[in-house]
């Protein structure tokens, strides 16, 4: 493959569609969680938020990476308030949900004619941006009695479009490259992470199978309308949020509840020209078998050991037909051994420069800790052994 001197948008086209690239596209996951710790020189204008799309793609310009830039909305938010719970759809009268603040935790309330749901999270500096719960949504049976009246009350009107806010930052990105937008998870993962909780999930899905199937129906149909209306809009990179890994799933729920949901959505979005990527940044080893029967387009974010365990040149053998993206971990970024960054890195590019549709990034987000001297001295292996040469 000859080097062509392509721009950052042709160079992340060429490796979406397998195609020959110059180099070996450098897209690790920079969100606010790693700005907060890095230099402010680094991270563009303090009077914004971190949360900014202008702030990482100064960011992601001053370390030298690919503009893959993540999280441009094409649409207003899917819920004004209780956003997690809402995070699939909207519930409508007599079904109410609002968030309140108290005693430093965020109270996510949905009132029913039925009965009241109350999930609390909380944030703190270890879990960063994300918060994490105190308190599930749905804790048990009568809750989840109540959860299913809600569901049953969801708008499947999907949020209005934004096109102006996708298309300044698509203009400000320019040649340099992509801009993608967001998808939230299936309804399956979306139970685990966000409403019921990992165990309390399993539990009540052994238990009450039809009542848990019939929530899991009516959160699809909802997030199907969004899909729909993704497929409509100007963004050609749909990023679903799933976070799959063997430690919250097993392959046969996998292939239950997640995979016809991916696929169903993969249809939409594909027909209408999208790449339809999928970020899990877990343990994925155990999956290999069903991503290949996955419509979707390829992964992102994906993690090898200790976080995850899926080396991303295996992935790359493994799935020639996918996109694959990551391959660096979160202990490898913050690694205080230059001598063991620089040798798991080198290792890293050469194995995976032979296949196609490749891109080296970071396993999940990169941490706060990030060490600066790791991200130049990985984009500067990337700029000497990542050039493919005639």
């Amino acid at each position: 493959m000859a080097n062509t001197g392509m721009s950052g948008k042709e160079r992340l086209i060429a490796a979406l569609n397998h195609q020959p690239v110059d180099r070996l596209p450098f897209t690790p996951l920079f969100d606010a969680y790693l700005m907060m710790g890095l230099p402010p020189e680094l991270t563009g204008d303090p009077s914004l938020s971190y949360a900014s799309p202008r702030r990482q793609i100064d960011t992601l310009r001053n370390l030298g990476a690919d503009l893959f830039v993540r999280g441009i909305a094409v649409r207003e938010p899917v819920a004004q308030t209780a956003t997690q719970i809402q995070a699939l759809g909207v519930f409508t009268p007599p079904v109410h949900a609002r968030t309140e603040t108290k005693d430093g935790e965020i109270m996510e309330v949905v009132e029913t004619p039925v009965g009241t749901l109350t999930g609390r999270w909380k944030f703190t500096d270890r879990h960063g941006t994300i918060p994490h719960f105190t308190k599930y949504v749905v804790n048990n049976y009568e809750e989840l009695k109540i959860l299913t009246y809600a569901v049953d009350h969801l708008s499947m009107e999907p949020p209005a479009p934004r096109y102006d806010i996708y298309e300044r930052y698509d203009k400000l990105i320019g040649d340099e490259g992509l801009p993608t937008t967001n998808l939230m998870n299936t309804p399956f993962m979306h139970l685990i992470e966000f409403v019921i909780g990992l165990q309390n999930t399993y539990m009540l899905l052994h238990e009450h199978p039809a009542e848990m199937e019939h929530i899991l129906d009516r959160l699809h149909q909802s997030q199907r309308r969004q899909v729909e209306a993704l497929a409509g809009s100007p963004a050609r990179i749909i990023i679903e949020y799933e976070n799959t890994s063997s430690t919250t799933l097993s392959p046969h729920y996998y292939r239950k509840y997640c995979l016809p949901v991916q696929n169903d959505y993969a249809n939409i979005l594909k027909s209408a020209g999208k790449y339809y990527l999928m970020h899990m940044c877990g343990k994925l080893k155990a999956f290999l078998p069903d991503f290949k029967q996955a419509d979707f387009s390829g992964i992102t974010d994906i993690a090898p050991s200790p976080t995850g365990d899926l080396p991303i040149y295996d992935a790359a053998a493994s799935l020639p037909e996918k996109v694959v993206m990551g391959g660096i971990d979160a202990t490898t970024w913050a690694g205080t051994n230059s001598a063991f960054v620089e040798k798991t890195v080198t290792e890293t590019i050469l194995k995976l420069k032979p296949y196609r549709g490749v891109f080296l990034g970071s396993g999940d987000a990169m941490p706060k800790n990030t060490r600066v001297e790791n991200i130049r001295t990985i984009k500067r292996l990337v700029d000497v052994l990542g050039t493919y040469n005639s």
